[in-house]
């Protein structure tokens, strides 16, 4: 499965070319005002007639709320309106929950008609009683919990407040402030510790020593990853099932946010995050500088096993963020960008420390994970980190897939393309499968 491209601009929803674009919050079809009066004057007397033949005929009492249905888009740059319900103000809902599957519906019905892009307004929520904070985060983890088919997404902002949200909540780091203030909110996430660095296996023994209040330890060897095999690598991905066990035993629910951090700047950390990505959380953020950007902010640790956590309910399901296998690897290292993630001097096939073979997979450009990080352990800033896969070739025109070892830095690599606005796939057997397997070839220096 691949993931959704989710785009953020500010304008008009019924200029923007997509297959579909939404008329939000119209549960009878026929609205004059808002987004629903916009679409109904650009597009035309045409698609005004179809809704009119559509309530009198299918929907006489109109839509419920959180479903959605979908008419022609008249003379608007889009084949199709999907018109959906938001919570009713004055309604004993939930209206969270309402304005979720109002997103979810949309996109069952976007799968229905075939469409691969589809534009959502995201207007002055308050007017419909929730805070706009939650509205978005509603609308972002739909969209990336759904499983559709439709490749882009592009939320159109009709002011510069509700983009700075959309751009927080696509945001893939939180600030050691920021999580501090989200710890003391009335949901505040799951935090998990993934202490973990090759040639270091005493994460939980420095959990112990010291770690951010409320944090769960997460063994990166047994719970984010299969045991090692020859043929699947050092770290293989770990069979869903057992991920879900590992996740309920950390606390999370579903539709928790969660957190994770390392004291190696997200080196660890980001296979946490890739993975619970890749199982389905839609809301998983890395702390940016990790365990000693929460120090360098005054703010304290404690020491122990960690707190109690009770058991979670959270269901995984594998697929919702892209990998490549060893064929597909290979294929793009060709046709696309393959970048391995290693250290340069192991790229090169100066040293190997730990797998069958030294070299890099032919095709493969040299980009050490180290490079994603600034002096003070944290992620370069987007223009820099654009600036750098540009250089590599991974400017977006082609499609990108990362490895590394064994999987586990590769994810930290993704994690800087995806602050760069770069959309990448991961190989997670990686060197450690690709270079246990003799027929495979393996190039050697600093070219690809």
């Amino acid at each position: 499965m691949a993931m959704v491209a989710i785009e953020v601009i500010r304008g008009d929803i019924t200029t923007v070319r997509a297959d579909a674009i939404v008329n939000a919050a119209n549960s009878g079809l026929l609205g004059g005002g808002g987004v629903d009066g916009a679409i109904h004057r650009a597009g035309g007397p045409s698609i005004l007639e179809e809704c009119r033949r559509l309530r009198a005929s299918t929907l006489p009492d109109g839509l419920p709320a959180g479903d959605a249905v979908a008419t022609t888009a008249g003379d608007l740059p889009a084949r199709w309106v999907i018109h959906t319900v938001g919570p009713v103000y004055s309604a004993d809902e939930d209206r969270s929950a309402v304005l979720r599957s109002a997103y979810t519906r949309s996109l069952e019905i976007a799968d229905e008609l075939g469409a691969r892009t589809v534009a959502f307004p995201l207007i002055s929520a308050g007017v419909y009683g929730w805070p706009h904070a939650d509205a978005v985060r509603q609308a972002v983890s739909a969209v990336r919990g759904s499983g559709t088919s439709v490749r882009t997404v592009t939320f159109v902002a009709f002011g510069e407040p509700m983009a700075e949200l959309l751009r927080r909540e696509l945001g893939v780091l939180v600030s050691a402030e920021e999580l501090a203030a989200r710890l003391d909110g009335p949901r505040p996430p799951v935090l998990l510790d993934v202490r973990w660095a090759l040639g270091d296996p005493n994460g939980r023994e420095h959990f112990h020593d010291g770690h951010i209040p409320g944090a769960a330890f997460v063994d990166l060897e047994t719970e984010l990853a299969a045991p090692p095999a020859p043929e699947l690598g050092r770290h293989p991905l770990p069979e869903v099932a057992d991920l879900q066990s590992a996740a309920r035993r950390w606390g999370i629910d579903t539709g928790d946010a969660v957190v994770v951090y390392d004291a190696t700047g997200n080196t660890a950390a980001a296979r946490a995050w890739w993975l619970l990505r890749w199982a389905g959380v839609s809301d998983v953020r890395m702390l940016d500088g990790g365990l000693s950007a929460w120090t360098s902010a005054g703010l304290e640790l404690e020491s122990g096993a960690g707190q109690p956590v009770r058991t979670g309910n959270v269901v995984l399901t594998a697929g919702h963020l892209p990998t490549v296998t060893a064929g597909e690897a290979a294929e793009l290292a060709a046709d696309g960008v393959l970048l391995d993630a290693r250290a340069a001097e192991r790229y090169r096939g100066e040293v190997e420390p730990v797998d069958p073979r030294a070299g890099h997979i032919p095709g493969a450009r040299s980009a050490p994970t180290t490079e994603n990080l600034d002096g003070a352990g944290r992620f370069a800033d987007a223009e820099t980190l654009r600036r750098r896969f540009a250089g590599l070739g991974a400017d977006g025109s082609a499609p990108v897939a990362v490895y590394c070892g064994s999987g586990v830095t590769a994810a930290h690599q993704i994690a800087a393309l995806a602050i760069a606005g770069i959309e990448a796939a991961l190989y997670p057997g990686s060197w450690s499968q690709w270079s246990g397997d003799p027929d495979r070839p393996a190039a050697t220096g600093p070219t690809p």
